[in-house]
């Protein structure tokens, strides 16, 4: 075992944090009963505002970043592995409470790991990660309400980021008719158009106060942005419609009346990957795995160099960076 990896330390100042890409003693950070070289990592809007400091997601220091992971086995001391296998994880606190994936090497419990679909590569894992598992939970609430194709448009918000994008590609496999919202519409439409045939919309058009009821325009929407998106939404969403709530690009904090509950039947459902059981995420996974392939992965990821990984994440928060980001990990 090597005696030095490298990492994403992410360490408590007296006000605020600070992050580093450095080089760490493995005796202190490789202490779980699997250790793994983690081949690619992601970098998640959670990451970014973990990397940057810009909101408290980390809540032990120090800590090494990164919610997602994918890589092979090279120590096991738990029999549902062994050395050589292929593994990915995603959440479980990793990068928030316990080392994560932003790393030469991690070590972590055997229970939250995956046994890699021989069909992808780690690279191909992590195009998918936390932003495809999140993507399909989505998805799957509103499946679950009996919202099918014909029952009328699905809006997807933040369609050019990882969640939106791999949401809006798997709707359309699933045979629905798909609206995005972007807010920077000249930048993003060619690129959002090239998954399929999906109307684009702008999204600072729902920047305003809403109405207590609007003219109804949605069978189901799943929202990333939250604050007054979310509440324009909740107005123009069909009858005993479904929005799947997983992201808050505008704060935590939004406000609504009870209209469109008590006269629509509408429901808003979040969304919680970090910690929905192994049975629940394995249910995802497989749809995920039977709908899309390599080519639709790579369309919608770029992968960059893990020492990249800072400048990546102001990006992200501001906006600037479409597509899902992939981190190589071997260098």
């Amino acid at each position: 075992m090597q005696k030095k990896i490298n990492s994403w330390l992410v360490t408590k100042l007296e006000e605020g944090t600070q992050s580093n890409y450095v080089e760490l003693d493995s005796g202190k950070f490789l202490t779980n009963e699997i250790i793994i070289e983690v081949k690619n990592s992601a970098v998640n809007y959670k990451d970014a505002l973990a990397i940057t400091g810009k909101a408290p997601i980390i809540r032990k220091f120090p800590l090494i970043a990164g919610i997602d992971l994918s890589g092979v086995v090279i120590q096991s001391k738990n029999k549902l592995f062994s050395e050589g296998d292929s593994v990915f994880t995603t959440g479980w606190g990793l990068g928030e409470l316990e080392h994560g994936g932003l790393s030469s090497h991690t070590s972590t419990r055997a229970d939250i790991l995956e046994s890699l679909p021989s069909k992808f590569a780690h690279s191909d894992m992590m195009g998918l990660g936390t932003a495809g598992l999140t993507a399909m939970l989505a998805i799957m609430a509103i499946l679950e309400n009996n919202i099918k194709p014909d029952a009328g448009k699905i809006l997807v918000t933040g369609g050019s980021g990882a969640v939106g994008s791999i949401a809006t590609k798997l709707l359309l496999k699933l045979g629905y008719e798909v609206v995005v919202l972007t807010s920077r519409l000249e930048y993003n439409t060619d690129y959002l158009r090239t998954f399929g045939d999906i109307e684009v919309l702008d999204a600072n058009d729902y920047l305003v106060d809403p109405k207590m009821l609007s003219k109804e325009r949605w069978a189901a929407a799943i929202d990333v942005v939250g604050g007054k998106v979310l509440e324009n939404i909740i107005t123009e969403t069909y009858r005993s419609g479904v929005i799947s709530i997983c992201g808050q690009v505008l704060g935590l904090n939004f406000k609504t009346n009870l209209a469109p509950f008590i006269l629509r039947g509408v429901r808003l459902i979040g969304i919680d990957s970090a910690f929905c059981t192994t049975e629940r995420r394995k249910e995802a996974w497989n749809i995920i795995f039977d709908l899309l392939d390599v080519r639709d992965i790579q369309c919608m990821s770029e992968v960059i160099d893990i020492k990249d990984v800072y400048d990546r994440s102001e990006l992200i928060l501001n906006g600037k960076s479409r597509k899902r980001i992939i981190t190589n990990n071997s260098n």
